[in-house]
Formats: structure tokens, sequence, C-alpha cells
């Protein structure tokens, strides 16, 4: 159980970190205006403070599991190791520069600075984490099914030769 304990927070780590535009510290003086926008819109998502509420989702998550659950402190002192101490910023622009125009970027960063992307920046931490909570619980309350299936499936495929020769 430890095992699959440990995988679900590696399926849910990535997805909470890209949900979040996680990084931490400070990137050089931006080289374009593309970049400008790009470091603009992440520092207007809230940067290191997103890195923390996606870090308090996690803890959420490890909280409700008993097999991790006292290991908390340890989770937490290797996210603060990890990404506080990592250069993840320059690497989220690259990717907010490649998945946006210097324009659209400038678009959506004021449409962040208005009421209503204000309330959305305030309110989607909490949106998001309760539909991780969702998702955690629906998975839990049919884990049965899927270690069924899984044992089926090792079952049908011990029965099968290997392709490998």
């Amino acid at each position: 159980m430890r095992g699959s304990a440990f995988r679900s927070i590696a399926i849910y780590w990535p997805l909470l970190l890209a949900l979040a535009g996680v990084a931490l510290g400070q990137g050089p003086a931006p080289a374009s205006s593309h970049e400008q926008a790009a470091r603009e819109y992440y520092h207007l998502l809230g940067g290191e403070k997103l890195a923390q509420t996606g870090a308090e989702s996690m803890i959420g998550v490890i909280r409700a599991n008993p097999e991790l659950a006292p290991y908390e402190d340890v989770f937490r002192a290797w996210f603060k190791k990890v990404f506080v101490n990592s250069n993840l910023e320059p690497e989220m622009i690259k990717i907010y520069m490649a998945a946006f125009s210097e324009q659209e970027l400038r678009e959506m960063a004021a449409f962040y600075r208005s009421p209503v992307g204000q309330k959305a920046l305030a309110k989607l931490p909490e949106v998001t984490k309760q539909g991780a909570d969702v998702g955690i619980k629906i998975a839990q309350e049919h884990m049965g099914e899927l270690q069924e299936m899984i044992a089926a499936a090792k079952k049908e495929r011990e029965k099968k030769p290997s392709p490998n020769p």
C-alpha cells in the first residue's frame, strides 16, 4: 500500500504545480518585451504564493493518507528545500512564452487586474483544492474496483507469452 500512497503523491504533485504555476525565486531582468509580459503575468498570478497554496493542497492529500500523515513534517521540509532554493520561475516564464503570444499574456494580465480577475485569483486556489478533494474522494471510493481490474489484467498478462524473446 505504501507504494500506491507515494504514487498518489507523484500523480497529484505535478498537477498542483502546473495548476498553481508554481515557481519561487527571482529571475534575471527580462530580455524581451515578450519575456517581460510573461514575467509580469507570472507575478500577477501570485508566483511564490501559489507555490505555498499548492504545497498546502498537497499537505491535505498527505494528511488524508494514514501511511503518509506521520511524515507531514518531512514533506514540508522537502518542499521548502527543493522549491525555495530552486530556479523554477525562469522555467515557468519559458512555458508561458511558448504557450502564449506577448499580446495574449498582456490580455490575460489585464483580465487578472480586473475585479473579476482579482476574484478569480482569490478563489481559484480554494476551488482547485476542493476539486482535487472531490477527485481524491471519488478515486478512494472506487479503489477496490481499480485493484480488481489491475489484478484481472495481471492474471491475463501472466497467461500470455512475453513478446520479448
